[in-house]
């Protein structure tokens, strides 16, 4: 029994890199690179405006809600290459 491989493509090689950035690196910026610029860049502002607002903890949650946000906007261009 032989079993194929499938090739990966050029779109689908950006949609994991982009997840691995959104998760890894900076929320946001991988969505950018993965071809969703707007949702990308207001996940990237949003990101960076929590940033000062931790001292007064409101940036917590809003930062942790853009890294879910990123998360589960990787994993929607993987699923949407796949297809």
């Amino acid at each position: 029994m032989t079993v194929k491989k499938k090739k990966t493509s050029d779109k689908q090689a950006r949609a994991i890199i982009g997840l691995v950035v959104n998760v890894i690196i900076l929320p946001g910026l991988g969505s950018i690179i993965g071809g969703r610029i707007r949702t990308g860049v207001i996940q990237l502002v949003l990101f960076l405006v929590s940033i000062p607002l931790m001292f007064i903890l409101i940036g917590f949650p809003l930062a942790l809600a853009m890294w879910i946000w990123a998360l589960v906007t990787g994993i929607q261009m993987i699923k949407y290459m796949d297809e």
